[in-house]
């Protein structure tokens, strides 16, 4: 505001001067008229007698509440005779701000209003604030401290929260590499020291108790006047809980992957100790150990079935270890290989166990919560493979005698004469029929003709081989396979059953009926071009012979049809 009214309103001559009269600034050619800026004139009372176009359209904003708001600063000030300054919105919203001068006239009862619109530079001072208060926010969201390093790489500045449970002085003048967990990484280009910008570069520390801890870094160079590194400056951000939480889901996918293999493949195998070889193989290697071992355990708790991947330590340390009541538990072999071993169980029941090892690092709980997972699902496993080897036992063996049953025996003796006849190996088929059992059922009772079956069954089971088939073949009938056997070693076998037979005197019928064998055997001979059913019927008719022939002797079947002797 320049002119006259200035010099009018600020200027204190030294004679006391005329009344003033600040009507005529309002006129048509007045001060005030014309001004960009609101003016306004107002009695005691607070009414407006005169104003400018700014200041009538200022009059036009204000509501109810404003108006006598104004009104009060108008009577105040004419009753304290003293100029104001003071800030004042026009709508209750406040959206907008004036800056409002009172000039108070006493001797005429008038107060001069003259308002500047600082609306604009309110908003931009409160966006600055807040735009300051945004940024620390973001900083300290975006990180949990910022950093300095001086030229000698040392922190020169650590913001005032600290990091790693350390405070912000503990940090000042110290060597940011001290805090690295793994001192291999001071071969990196490490952040505090670099001449480049670097963005999330992530290190594992030590905070104050010693514990690993993950930090995400970016960092700026800083250069002085001359181009010389000057240290760097950047932000720090702890990453710890997300890293360990990736390498939880991680592992946690990894076991789930697993047992998912283990579940498929104990589906999907049909052979035991197929299933298990493949799952010593996934374990291992799922774990990062040397070797694996599955063992399943029998009915009487011994060691049966097993399965192993990689080198073998002795089993010896595992059988002990199983007397420890825990689930998984360490065990060390010989040399220094420590291992870990988990007892499997279905139903409470232990029914096997499953170790691995190697000779370092030392097994973690990683590798401790993987075994106990996969103990779970192998104790399901060994337990399905003790129900099908029963059910296959009780399919394929005769109850009361133990032997192989007629089904089995042809089965298993498909495979053998094929095997022979591509090897051209010799084998031979015994028959063998048991003299006047009926008579030993008809006058001992058919107690005492179980007895002599299963009498039967141990005669044959000493007299053969685990290579060999043993089988009732129905009723009071037997049948062996004799693998790698002429035609002498057969004759010797026969005859060696035969002197075996005479245990079976306690349960004859009578003196006149002694229990004993025909036995009748056919010697495979790959030259000979013969069939098995072939086989079969020569085996079957020199039984008959050893019948006909009085009984309790042995006949060798000749040559098949069409060969030579």
């Amino acid at each position: 505001m320049n002119g006259p009214l200035v010099t009018t309103l600020f200027t204190r001559p030294k004679a006391r001067p005329a009344r003033v009269r600040v009507d005529p600034l309002f006129a048509a050619n007045g001060a005030l008229a014309e001004a960009l800026f609101p003016a306004l004139l107002a009695d005691g009372q607070g009414r407006i007698r005169q104003g400018n176009a700014a200041g009538n359209a200022l009059l036009a904003r204000l509501d109810t509440k404003a108006a006598a708001n104004l009104a009060t600063k108008i009577s105040a000030a004419i009753d304290t005779n003293a100029a104001q300054q003071l800030e004042f919105s026009p709508s209750e919203s406040k959206e907008a701000a004036l800056d409002l001068f009172l000039l108070p006239f006493p001797e005429e009862n008038l107060v001069l209003l003259l308002a500047h619109d600082v609306t604009l530079d309110r908003n931009l001072r409160e966006a600055l604030i807040e735009s300051r208060q945004r940024y620390k926010t973001l900083v300290e969201t975006a990180s949990d401290f910022v950093w300095e390093t001086a030229p000698d790489g040392r922190f020169c500045f650590v913001s005032s929260k600290g990091v790693l449970g350390f405070d912000a002085d503990a940090l000042l003048g110290r060597d940011p590499e001290s805090l690295l967990f793994d001192a291999s990484e001071t071969e990196l280009v490490l952040p505090f020291r670099t001449t480049r910008a670097m963005e999330e570069v992530e290190l594992w520390f030590r905070d104050a108790e010693g514990k690993a801890a993950c930090l995400s870094l970016s960092a700026q160079p800083l250069f002085d006047a001359a181009g010389a590194w000057n240290g760097a400056r950047g932000t720090c951000r702890d990453i710890t809980e997300m890293r360990l939480h990736q390498m939880e889901l991680a592992q946690f996918q990894n076991r789930e992957r697993l047992l998912l293999f283990l579940t498929r493949t104990i589906r999907d195998e049909v052979e035991p100790e197929a299933m298990l070889a493949r799952a010593a193989t996934a374990i291992a290697r799922a774990a990062g150990a040397e070797g694996c071992r599955i063992v399943a355990l029998n009915d009487t708790g011994a060691p049966g079935l097993r399965a192993e991947f990689g080198a073998l330590p002795a089993f010896d340390a595992e059988e002990a270890a199983l007397q420890n009541s825990e689930t998984v538990f360490p065990i060390h072999f010989e040399n220094p290989e420590a291992g870990l071993l988990a007892a499997t169980s279905y139903r409470q029941q232990r029914n096997g166990l499953v170790s691995l090892w190697r000779k370092s690092p030392p097994f973690g709980k990683d590798e401790r919560d993987l075994l106990a997972s996969v103990a779970g699902q192998l104790g399901i496993a060994l337990e399905q493979i003790a129900v099908h080897r029963r059910l296959l036992h009780l399919s394929t063996t005769d109850a009361l005698t133990g032997l192989l049953n007629r089904r089995a025996f042809h089965d298993k003796l498909d495979r053998r004469f094929a095997r022979a006849a591509k090897g051209r190996e010799k084998a031979a088929l015994f028959y063998l029929d048991l003299d006047n059992f009926k008579q030993t059922n008809d006058r001992r009772g058919h107690a005492a003709g179980d007895a002599a079956l299963r009498k039967v069954g141990k005669i044959l089971g000493q007299n053969t081989r685990s290579a060999d088939l043993v089988a009732r073949h129905g009723g009071d009938e037997f049948a062996l396979w004799l693998e790698n056997t002429n035609a002498t070693a057969a004759g010797e076998k026969a005859r060696a059953i035969l002197n075996d037979a005479a245990a079976l005197a306690e349960f004859s019928g009578g003196a006149n009926c002694p229990l004993g064998f025909s036995i009748g055997i056919a010697v495979f001979d790959p030259d000979h071009g013969e069939t098995l059913a072939d086989l079969l019927g020569r085996a079957d008719a020199a039984m008959y012979q050893a019948k006909q022939a009085g009984k309790g002797d042995w006949r060798l079947a000749g040559t098949p049809k069409g060969t030579p002797r």
